[in-house]
């Protein structure tokens, strides 16, 4: 077995195999020890962040499994009757056989923000392991099997509200512990969001246990800006009090433009094997890995999959109730939304949008001004491009919004969520390439994700309160500034100030792009030069400013940097 990772139930593993917890024993071993008693039913009994390949000399035939977090990725090539296997795609590349060539259908997903095929990547005849899927080779030939089917899972029924907060609590905390081990010198992204700030308590409280300390970076905007309805700007203040509350806490600000721009993406592009999703926040999330070298952390937890585990809304409870035909049901559905702020206009609106189908949805709220976002307003992908893929009606029909797959199901939303973003393997190989250090997401735990995934939807949204149980679950260990507040912290909320500044350097971008004859057929360099050309300046704060310019200009420039680096251009 090559296993490259980390196990987060070795004492219930050791027990089941009937092995002494207490004896030294490599992650690696532990893990071997169960495929030579289960086989490939192994990975059911593992539980961590990991990604491993077995040879079973009785079979003749090769394993490579992955966990369902993603975070450790597995590719592989296969050819001429040979395997090839790596936990970079560029260790594959050593070998002649194996094509750099970009796949074109690849990259039109991308740009059109839709879940990929399982098993593709960016490259032609280069495979990854899915999550929570093993791949069986063997004589020249793999089949892929999936062994994770969280779908499939019981819903979860308790007598009391307060048990479904307990084991929230409980279950987050073990994920966060099993993070932390001796010796190792943690930190914490700590935003201002229920997520982080969850994260970050619950450590604290496991290490000021063991006497030991954590730091906690939060981005932090320098130049000021104006917050909105729904959103505010500067995450400084809810962070320092979740800080406050743990001495053992050190805080550390970062600021969002701590680093030009370009040179943030050159940096991050020498690492990557991926385009960049959000180029701005890439500048103040390499800040914190630099100050956490700089610090000498090694572990990092982060808790980017929060959204869609432990604080998911329970947005879908409307919709579900009124497929169901649960009319009692959504009558008080929405009477608890009315209490909990809703508008009666914004629960009318819910209502049309469970229960009328999209195109004419669309239609209603263009005839009354309120045009829903298109799949143009944040992808630069080339119209003919993009006709030629035949991915064009699905794109245009999902427009980067999975809601629109289908309303009422928030299990099965969740889970396409979740795929959409499986390739989170991608920025923990950066973390450790860049600055040696090891991300780690307790969000992402599958325990965690899947004790969410049975827990009913209406605790979600108990009372009409969004992300209510993890309101509930962490009163106390959280400040109230934090699990009060119902709008959402704007990450990177000064990225115009950076943008700006690197305004001559992107035009210079988009004519080096030109000479791709790849990139030109896949990206609109008409209309990215047209925006630079009409760049509004540093004090538009519209919604069409940052579809714009952080979505569709941001994510083709990336795309594109991609392309070349991939072809070899560098002029």
């Amino acid at each position: 077995m090559a296993f490259d990772g980390r196990l987060d139930n070795r004492r219930e593993l050791c027990g089941a195999l009937g092995l002494d917890a207490t004896r030294e024993r490599t992650d690696s071993a532990l893990a071997g020890s169960a495929y030579a008693r289960w086989g490939s039913d192994c990975f059911h009994h593992l539980i961590g962040d990991y990604a491993c390949a077995v040879w079973d000399s009785d079979q003749r035939a090769f394993y490579l499994g992955v966990d369902p977090s993603a975070h450790r990725p597995l590719f592989f090539w296969s050819g001429h009757g040979h395997l090839l296997f790596a936990t970079e795609q560029r260790g594959l590349f050593a070998c002649p056989d194996v094509s750099r060539d970009i796949d074109p259908d690849q990259m039109a997903a991308w740009l059109c923000m839709l879940p990929r095929e399982p098993m593709r990547t960016f490259f032609r005849g280069i495979n990854r392991v899915p999550p929570g899927h093993f791949v069986r080779w063997a004589r020249g030939d793999f089949t892929l099997h999936r062994w994770w089917r969280p779908e499939h899972l019981p819903m979860l029924h308790l007598p009391r509200d307060s048990d479904y907060e307990e084991a929230l609590r409980d279950t987050l905390a073990e994920a966060v512990r099993a993070r932390i081990r001796p010796g190792e010198r943690i930190g914490t992204q700590l935003s201002g969001g229920l997520d982080s700030a969850s994260v970050t308590a619950l450590a604290a409280r496991e290490l000021a246990a063991q006497g030991r300390s954590l730091t906690a970076f939060t981005a932090a905007p320098r130049h000021p800006q104006p917050s909105r309805r729904n959103r505010f700007t500067d995450e400084w203040p809810h962070a320092a009090a979740v800080a406050a509350l743990y001495p053992n806490v050190e805080h550390v600000r970062i600021d969002n433009d701590a680093e030009p721009l370009l040179d943030t993406l050159e940096m991050h592009d020498m690492a990557a094997e991926w385009p960049v999703l959000n180029a701005s926040n890439m500048v103040w999330v390499h800040a914190i890995g630099r100050e956490a070298r700089r610090r000498r952390l090694d572990v990092l937890l982060q808790a980017p999959m929060g959204n869609l585990t432990i604080s998911y809304s329970g947005s879908e409870l409307l919709a579900s109730r009124l497929n169901k035909g649960d009319w009692l049901g959504a009558v008080a559905t929405m009477r608890d939304l009315r209490r909990g702020g809703r508008s009666w206009l914004g629960i009318g609106g819910q209502v049309a949008d469970s229960v009328l189908p999209a195109s004419l949805r669309r239609r209603l709220r263009a005839a009354a001004g309120k045009r829903e976002t298109g799949l143009f307003d944040f992808s630069a992908v080339h119209p003919h491009f993009l006709e030629r893929s035949g991915i064009a009606d699905r794109a245009h029909a999902v427009a980067g919004n999975l809601v629109n797959i289908g309303r009422g199901d928030s299990r099965a939303l969740r889970l396409a969520a979740l795929d959409r973003t499986s390739h989170r393997g991608f920025p923990v190989m950066v973390a450790r390439r860049l600055f040696g250090l090891e991300l780690r997401d307790p969000t992402m735990d599958r325990r965690v994700v899947e004790l969410c995934l049975a827990i009913p939807e209406e605790q979600f949204a108990l009372g009409g309160v969004p992300r209510s149980l993890i309101r509930r679950a962490m009163r106390g260990l959280v400040p109230d500034v934090v699990l009060n507040e119902r709008r959402k912290g704007l990450q990177a909320a000064d990225w115009r100030v950076g943008f700006q500044e690197a305004l001559p350097g992107l035009r210079a971008e988009v004519a080096r792009l030109r000479n791709s004859p790849f990139a030109s057929e896949c990206l609109d360099l008409n209309r990215m030069d047209a925006l630079l050309d009409a760049w509004p300046g540093i004090d538009d704060t519209s919604e069409r400013a940052n579809r714009d310019y952080l979505c569709a200009f941001s994510r083709a420039l990336t795309a594109g940097r991609f392309i070349r680096r991939v072809e070899g251009g560098n002029g």
